[in-house]
């Protein structure tokens, strides 16, 4: 997962990023990083978390912090208009619904370039853009019924 992480911070994840933002996502990709978020030993912890693999590569990652927050979903480059993102934040939010059955919505922050994904997956813009450590996202919500 570190890995397509890596891959995709040039082309993708850079594109709105300071490079103190990116210093921030490298940080946070690093492998041991990401191992001790899904065991949850470092906060925040992510769970659940899903992993999309053809054959034996890593194309997409996603996955859920604070149990309703979606603070994951990465899809390599060229897996990129196969559905796979889509597929991932369907599970991610099935699996909220199912451990948190009152909750009434699934939020995320978008980067710039994926806000159109997100919005084709019905998720809406709340609020105003929001810049934190050289990162600029927009904060989305998913209404659940």
């Amino acid at each position: 997962m570190a890995a397509l992480i890596e891959t995709l911070i040039p082309r993708y994840l850079a594109r709105d990023l300071t490079p103190e933002g990116i210093a921030l996502v490298r940080e946070n990709a690093d492998a041991g990083v990401i191992g001790a978020r899904l065991g949850g030993l470092r906060y925040p912890p992510w769970s659940p978390a899903f992993v999309a693999v053809a054959g034996s590569r890593v194309v997409g990652f996603g996955a859920v912090r604070d149990r309703t927050h979606i603070t994951q979903i990465q899809v390599a480059e060229d897996w990129h208009g196969r559905g796979v993102g889509r597929r991932l934040a369907a599970a991610l939010v099935d699996e909220v619904r199912r451990r948190e059955p009152a909750t009434s919505a699934v939020t995320l922050n978008a980067a710039v370039g994926a806000l159109g994904a997100y919005l084709r997956m019905g998720f809406v813009p709340v609020g105003p853009r929001l810049t934190w450590r050289g990162i600029t996202a927009q904060p989305m919500v998913l209404r659940l019924t």
